[in-house]
């Protein structure tokens, strides 16, 4: 460890952060030092935690950097700590937020994926300033080692002064929990899917029998020159593929989407019912 010629705080070996070494207030350093401290002593003791202290200035809207990182956290993301901050944010693929308005109430869910994320990161910094805490869960993609789930908790400390915020965190990898809760939702979804496929065919099997018989009966009462014939085997045509469509319906076996609008998507009910050839 060695002192900085502006000030008593102790800047430690390898330190990545900007703070300690910085132009910052006495009672900024000293805080962010004592973290510093408590966390290289918590990192000695093997606990599978990932503790972090991450900063940014208000004035600047998009730059963040660690002033302690784990050592467990550079080895998940496999870089080094002055890469860390870009290299995780370019590996979340979608973000959770937990909220409580009250303290009874129901937790809510704020989802976020990574194209929102950012043109939402400014103002999710602004709230967690104004709450004092971060709860939420990262759902990260890395090559190799594939999908992991973070959750993240901590608490937010704004430095007026120093026009700096600091958030002191920890990091649970929480990937099997989080697969599971996938699973249970991918479930309750298909379930869903399943009973309105078998509404929306019980509904419409009885107006197309209708509609076909009708349509075979005014296709015998026309010859094959009249010009209303091919109309009316049009129609029979677009009945038959209706059929068609309601027997995909009946035979979903998993709850597959595909984009429709922007930010909209359906069910692909040739992939959820692995009738591709149909499609």
């Amino acid at each position: 460890m060695t002192h900085h010629k502006d000030s008593n705080v102790i800047v430690y070996p390898n330190y990545c952060g900007l703070i300690l070494s910085g132009n910052y207030s006495s009672n900024l350093k000293e805080t962010v030092a004592g973290y510093i401290q408590t966390f290289n002593k918590f990192e000695e003791t093997g606990n599978p935690a990932i503790p972090y202290i991450s900063a940014w200035e208000e004035k600047n809207e998009n730059a963040i950097w660690y002033e302690f990182v784990s050592n467990r956290f550079l080895s998940l993301l496999g870089c080094s700590a002055s890469q860390a901050p870009v290299v995780f944010r370019d590996s979340v693929v979608d973000r959770i937020i937990y909220k409580t308005m009250e303290p009874d109430a129901d937790i809510q869910k704020e989802f976020f994926s990574h194209h929102e994320l950012d043109y939402a990161r400014v103002k999710l910094r602004e709230d967690s300033k104004k709450l004092g805490n971060i709860d939420a869960v990262y759902k990260i993609y890395l090559e190799g080692s594939g999908f992991t789930w973070l959750k993240d908790i901590a608490t937010v400390q704004s430095f007026d002064e120093d026009d700096v915020c600091i958030s002191i965190g920890c990091l649970t990898i929480v990937t099997k929990e989080m697969k599971a809760e996938e699973e249970r939702l991918k479930r309750e979804r298909l379930q869903v899917t399943l009973e309105m496929a078998g509404a929306v065919c019980h509904e419409l099997n009885q107006p197309m029998q209708t509609i076909s018989g009708y349509t075979e009966s005014l296709l015998r009462d026309f010859s094959k020159t009249d010009p209303s014939y091919d109309r009316i085997e049009k129609v029979m045509e677009e009945i038959t593929r209706m059929g068609t469509i309601t027997k995909k319906l009946m035979r979903i076996t998993k709850y597959e989407t595909k984009n429709y609008l922007q930010g909209i998507k359906i069910v692909d009910i040739d992939k959820a019912s692995n009738d591709k050839k149909n499609s």
